[in-house]
């Protein structure tokens, strides 16, 4: 009977002890911390046109431009401009020296009023011989020389004309004009040295207008048409784009590097653009004016094709996609999501079917 009473005193003990580590198991349970949640970015899958963008880096260039020389040589008396003045179309450069030119016009008048007197005279002396030679007054042979006096005094009259018309344009081109509107970029004379045709003294370019010259590739040749948009970014004016619009279209693609070349033409009214600048330049092909399309980002590429993360009651869905028209930042999706779905775009790593995440971004999503 004792031993009774001892065998049911452990077993007591044992009891208690299985309630009390059973009551801080739960009490541990109940302090444990929950899983950590996957953090992801998200973007809203949209609709609206697509575009395909080829981008190149060219420089700016002037739509005009005019290196000027001096058509006469001789030493330089005054300059009217500097370098970065505007100018207009028939303004006044430089003004080279006139002495020289100006005593050229003065002798080649001189000799053009003596060649007009002996034309005069000739011209008198030839119609007295041309009655004496009717009259028989005189031989054929007078009257022959008498002509040929004549035609040798003409020929010497309208000699002595041209060279006075050209010292007289000689002396005009001691005045440099410019031949364009624009902004002297160079000057490359000053006032006392000697200058001539063969030197330049002025570079002068157009710049209330400017284009780009940049190669596309041969793909783009067949979509790219005259009166395109083109968009400018520059390195020295960041955060700001211009619009251009395609003004020319080269007509063959070159074999070793299979692309063509476009200009485009920018107007440029307050002149922020200036010549050499460096361009970068996009231009955008209208792929498609209405479809259904989702950031680049959002799209995984598996062994069976492409595939997002959908996020539903911040739980994720694996949804297989068919892909179209790749556009600058989106992808056309034919299939498989649809307008207002959310996609992951960052935190894809690790991702799965049924797995629950917690949003903490949102992407803005760009056009095409």
């Amino acid at each position: 009977m004792k031993k009774l009473y001892i065998l049911a005193g452990i077993v007591l003990i044992f009891g208690m002890l299985g309630c009390a580590n059973s009551d801080e198991g739960q009490s541990k349970e109940s302090n444990a911390e929950p899983a950590s949640v996957t953090e992801v970015t998200v973007a809203h899958v949209k609709s609206g046109p697509i575009y395909k963008a080829y981008i190149d880096v060219g420089s700016i260039l002037p739509e005009d431009y005019a290196r000027i020389m001096a058509k006469v040589a001789g030493r330089i008396a005054s300059i009217s401009v500097d370098e970065g003045s505007p100018v207009k179309k028939g303004q006044l450069l430089m003004q080279i020296d006139t002495f020289d030119y100006t005593r050229a016009v003065e002798n080649a008048s001189a000799l053009k009023d003596a060649a007009y007197v002996s034309f005069k005279k000739a011209s008198r002396d030839f119609k007295r011989m041309e009655q004496l030679h009717k009259s028989k007054a005189i031989s054929e042979q007078k009257y022959q020389d008498a002509k040929t006096g004549l035609d040798l005094a003409r020929y010497q009259y309208e000699q002595a004309k041209v060279a006075f018309s050209i010292a007289r344009r000689a002396l005009k081109e001691c005045k440099v004009i410019s031949p364009i509107s624009g902004i002297v970029t160079n000057k490359y004379v000053n006032e006392g040295e000697l200058t001539g045709p063969q030197q330049v003294a002025f570079v002068i370019m157009q710049l209330d207008k400017v284009k780009v010259e940049v190669d596309l590739p041969e793909e783009a040749f067949s979509y790219i048409t005259e009166g395109n948009k083109g968009y400018v970014e520059v390195d020295a004016i960041p955060d700001e784009v211009f619009e251009g619009t395609i003004t020319k279209i080269y007509p063959t693609i070159d074999p070793a590097s299979r692309t063509f070349k476009i200009t485009i033409s920018l107007d440029n009214p307050e002149l922020k653009l200036r010549s050499g600048m460096t361009a970068r330049v996009k231009v955008v092909e209208q792929a498609k004016a209405n479809t259904i399309m989702a950031p680049k980002t959002s799209l995984i590429r598996g062994e069976k094709g492409y595939y997002v993360f959908k996020v539903v009651s911040n739980r994720i869905e694996k949804i297989k996609v068919h892909t179209g028209i790749e556009g600058t930042d989106a992808i056309e999706i034919l299939d498989g999501i649809s307008p207002g779905d959310v996609v992951v775009t960052k935190g894809v790593t690790g991702l799965k079917d049924g797995m629950q995440v917690k949003v903490t971004a949102t992407d803005k999503q760009n056009q095409g």
